[in-house]
């Protein structure tokens, strides 16, 4: 089960599991880390995203019901923890949030959101 953290790039390995560990400590949560790396092309520019893998999905679940969170605190508000997703769900929900930003800026007076992968109209 893994995981997408945006955060700084660090300049060993070990560096990028501790920046982890610390992200799961502030959000009182002890989990085994499986692995922990990062993916892309190195570059100056922007920082490159890191992969961890969890030991369970339950783990997985419950850190990115808790990601909100770190916009809250000091030291990871500008850290971004989001599912490791396919090259093809990564296009679909594009298109899917896409199409919500059209409907609500088209019909301003009908609330849409976006519910497991489907636009509701509230």
């Amino acid at each position: 089960m893994s995981i997408i953290f945006t955060l700084d790039t660090a300049a060993t390995v070990e560096e990028d599991r501790k920046a982890v560990e610390k992200i799961l400590e502030e959000l009182n949560e002890k989990m085994k880390l499986t692995d922990v790396k990062r993916v892309g092309a190195k570059s100056e520019k922007k920082t490159r995203p890191m992969i961890a893998t969890l030991s369970s999905r339950e783990n997985l679940l419950t850190l990115l019901k808790k990601a909100r969170e770190l916009k809250k605190t000091k030291n990871f508000h500008s850290v971004y923890i989001g599912p490791d997703r396919t090259f093809e769900e990564r296009e679909s929900r594009r298109k899917t949030l896409e199409t919500l930003k059209r409907l609500r800026s088209e019909n301003s007076e009908k609330q849409y959101v976006l519910r497991k992968g489907v636009i509701v109209c509230e």
